[in-house]
């Protein structure tokens, strides 16, 4: 390219280095205009939930909603370079914000200052925390479907072959046979404990002011003129979307998918498999909104039915005199000291009710748990989904040879190649994830009421775990969903030790014929015949000491040191698993029915 033929220096994150999340659910949702967007739903909840306890008229409201809805008027680019000057986005957002509301006060003719209510008692980080939390709630569910997609297919692995016998390995070398049922039953259990882990992060809203005190509408409990909207408090503001511990046993998703999320920038490419869910709000509801979710309890509903606010660092209970909720600021009960009354509680719970985000006890501004919850939960994600990536990396090799995906490499690769290259792109972002994980960890401490520094090193952080999660979950389902398994070359690969990886089964009969230290030497010495000369371990044992073959029998020592019959209990071990895995999905695969047989597959064998 010629020096006169620059590109501009602010062309967009296209993914060119990223091909893990490009294309994603997740990249679409976490984009910067997709961020843009959640602060505006912030600053536009924000005036609802004045509106909400009294203290700015609905037409406000509406008019703020209006702006905010219309996210494509305000220049992305131009908002992130004057940031600089305030250290955050929020500052030349809110500017721009407000001078597109006071415009349309101007062109509708409306006297009203309609302005003044735009970020009115809020500070740039409660603006920035609770969009990360929107932006969160709009990826991780479509996170969730890729992770029980995943999921569904390793069940169907696992029960397709719980009994097909495999080589296991430690330390790199053959050990114990085991069956490929089994390690598909592995990886099924891991990506359900992530999946658990991750459905039971809670996403708070975050509204405190200056401080964490909203002390900016306390002196007064001032009214404004107008018609305010209903008064929500905490007691009817349960979350829709919670994310919440305790964890989720039952492992229910939303009720039914949600609509694709539409990216703000260019189009996602069409996926080969299922899209993950994702938001579209209507145009006068930009705001957070989950279908299919549980209702919130009335303002009227009887104590002992209302949930109780938390961090999420907590417990809750049922007792018989209501809800017990345990948190790290101490205990509350349906008896404690009433705060529906006050200003600031009920705006914050009107705040979060709005946004369909969970209602936190207090303001987090130096309380970073949810963020470093929701970063860890995202980090074992990926490491979950790594160790199947892992282990498929070294089974696909051309030596090894007993899985293969259902599509490898590209145009250019040659023929005789079937490069794993989903499994290399959840394996890079597996070894990203820990690393992002330990900044928002590090952000844990944070001083003061708001910190400097602690705060600004989170953001980009936890958009990458979203972004490198999400793709990898996406990858995983469509890894797993293709993935092909070849029980021949697992049998060859077992005989390449000719019978020793079963000479356990062998020494229990050697023990019971001539005693156990003269079964040790036999056996000892016969592996190293066997290894040495590359017979069968039978063979090597028959000319070691005929006379203790003659005992045992010909026929009965093939059998005892095949490896194929030396699997213990795994074929229960994967009932286990896959019971496990019925009980919380619903379904009903069935277990202990696997033909140890791979699907039927067209596709060529792999190279031997």
């Amino acid at each position: 390219m010629s020096a006169d033929r620059r590109e501009p220096a602010h062309t967009d994150d296209a993914g060119l280095l990223s091909p893990g999340r490009a294309g994603s659910a997740a990249e679409a949702a976490t984009g910067d205009a997709a961020f843009l967007r959640a602060m505006l739903d912030a600053e536009a909840a924000l005036v609802h939930a004045q509106a909400a306890v009294g203290l700015a008229p609905e037409a406000a409201a509406d008019a703020v909603t209006a702006i905010a809805a219309t996210a494509e008027r305000f220049d992305v680019r131009d908002v992130a370079l004057r940031a600089r000057s305030a250290g955050d986005p929020v500052t030349p957002l809110v500017s721009d914000l407000t001078a597109a509301v006071d415009d349309e006060d101007t062109r509708a003719g409306r006297d009203a200052d309609t302005a003044q209510y735009v970020h009115r008692g809020a500070t740039s980080q409660d603006i920035v925390d609770t969009a990360m939390m929107l932006v969160a709630a709009r990826t991780v569910p479509a996170i969730l479907a890729d992770l029980d997609r995943t999921a569904d297919a390793l069940a169907a692995l696992a029960t397709a072959h719980r009994t097909t016998p495999a080589a296991g390995r430690t330390l790199t070398q053959h050990a114990a046979p085991t069956t490929f049922g089994l390690k598909a039953a592995g990886w099924l259990s891991s990506v359900r404990a992530a999946r658990t882990r991750l459905a039971a992060v809670r996403l708070p809203a975050q509204l405190g002011g200056e401080a964490g005190t909203l002390a900016v509408f306390a002196p007064d409990d001032v009214t404004v003129d107008g018609a305010p909207g209903r008064t929500s408090t905490a007691a009817s503001c349960e979350p829709v979307y919670d994310l919440t511990g305790p964890l989720d046993t039952t492992m229910d998703s939303p009720p039914e998918p949600l609509p694709d999320y539409p990216p703000a920038t260019d189009p996602v490419p069409e996926r080969d498999s299922e899209p993950g869910p994702g938001i579209d709000p209507a145009p006068d509801e930009p705001v957070y909104d989950l279908p299919g979710a549980a209702p919130n309890h009335s303002a009227e509903a009887p104590a002992e039915s209302r949930g109780a606010p938390g961090t999420g660092t907590g417990t809750t209970a049922d007792t018989e005199a209501g809800t017990v909720g345990t948190t790290d600021t101490g205990t509350t009960t349906g008896e404690g000291p009433d705060t529906d009354s006050d200003t600031g509680v009920r705006l914050l719970a009107a705040y979060a009710d709005r946004l369909r985000l969970a209602e936190p006890t207090l303001p987090w501004h130096t309380l970073r748990t949810p963020v470093a919850d929701l970063g860890s939960a995202l980090a074992f994600t990926a490491g979950a989904l790594g160790k199947v990536a892992a282990d498929v990396l070294v089974l696909s090799r051309t030596e090894i040879g007993e899985v293969a995906e259902a599509r490898g490499g590209g145009p250019a690769t040659p023929p005789h190649r079937r490069t794993p290259v989903r499994a290399a792109l959840i394996a890079a972002a597996a070894r990203q994830a820990p690393a992002l994980a330990s900044v928002l960890l590090g952000a844990l401490v944070a001083e003061d009421e708001r910190p400097a520094g602690p705060w600004q090193a989170e953001w980009q952080p936890l958009r990458e775990l979203l972004r490198l999660t999400g793709g990898a979950a996406r990858d995983a389902a469509e890894l797993t969903h293709g993935l092909r398994v070849f029980p021949d070359r697992m049998r060859d690969n077992l005989a390449l030790t000719h019978g020793v990886l079963a000479a356990g089964r062998l020494a229990t009969a050697l023990t019971a014929a001539v005693g156990r230290t003269r079964a040790k030497e036999l056996l000892g010495a016969a592996e190293r015949l066997a290894t040495r000369a590359g017979i069968p371990l039978a063979q090597a044992l028959t000319e070691t000491d005929p006379a203790v073959a003659e005992l045992i029998g010909e026929e009965r020592m093939r059998a005892l040191t095949d490896p194929a019959g030396y699997t213990g209990s795994a074929p229960a071990f994967v009932d286990r698993a896959l019971a496990e895995h019925d009980a919380r999905t619903g379904t009903g695969t069935g277990t202990g029915t696997g033909t140890g047989q791979p699907p039927a597959d067209d596709a060529p064998q792999v190279p031997r």
